[in-house]
């Protein structure tokens, strides 16, 4: 799992560094081959040129390119890459989205028991189970942070923290008081 975000920043920045060295010294476009000069200006109408001068330029396929079909052929390489990549990350997140829903599935569980508790009168382990629930949106994070390194539902897990928390303290709260009559069933 590192290692594969290991290998993906090395290919990352394998495919950068030279864009970036090019940048820094400058006059990236007059160094680049008149190959990829005229290809870049017939194609900028649907990509920019400075991209595609960049990113040829920065290629040592494309660099080396005599021609268009050399180009393309470069260019598609870069684009298996990019797409193997991409796949690898969509798995990773498949894996750490269904790690989520299991996680949310025991916390869906923990707060049912809760609100069963709640009206039943008995505070103490409701506000237990309460506390235990709000932590499980933290193990989601983290998971999805071990394995894409991003969380694409840190909104929602923030919500179900703050709320399952809100729902522990005040369980808690009420807890600490001589005890309420059961609330009557729904």
């Amino acid at each position: 799992m590192a290692a594969m975000q290991q290998q993906h920043a090395s290919h990352l920045l394998l495919l950068l560094l030279p864009v970036f060295l090019l940048l820094a010294a400058g006059g990236v476009s007059a160094r680049a081959s008149s190959v990829i000069r005229s290809t870049c200006a017939a194609v900028a109408k649907s990509t920019p040129y400075p991209y595609c001068v960049l990113t040829m330029s920065a290629n040592p396929a494309a660099a080396s390119a005599t021609d268009a079909r050399g180009l393309a052929a470069a260019v598609a390489d870069l684009t298996t890459a990019n797409v193997t990549r991409t796949i690898d990350v969509l798995n990773e997140l498949i894996r750490g989205l269904q790690g989520c829903v299991f996680t949310y599935q025991a916390m869906q569980g923990s707060v049912a028991g809760a609100l069963d508790d709640l009206r039943a009168g008995r505070l103490h382990p409701a506000s237990s189970k309460l506390r235990a629930a709000s932590w499980q949106p933290d193990y989601c994070d983290l998971d999805l942070l071990q394995i894409i390194n991003k969380d694409p539902i840190i909104d929602e897990n923030n919500a179900s923290h703050l709320l399952s928390g809100l729902a522990s303290n005040i369980a808690g709260l009420i807890a600490a008081a001589p005890a309420p009559p059961p609330l009557p069933p729904r």
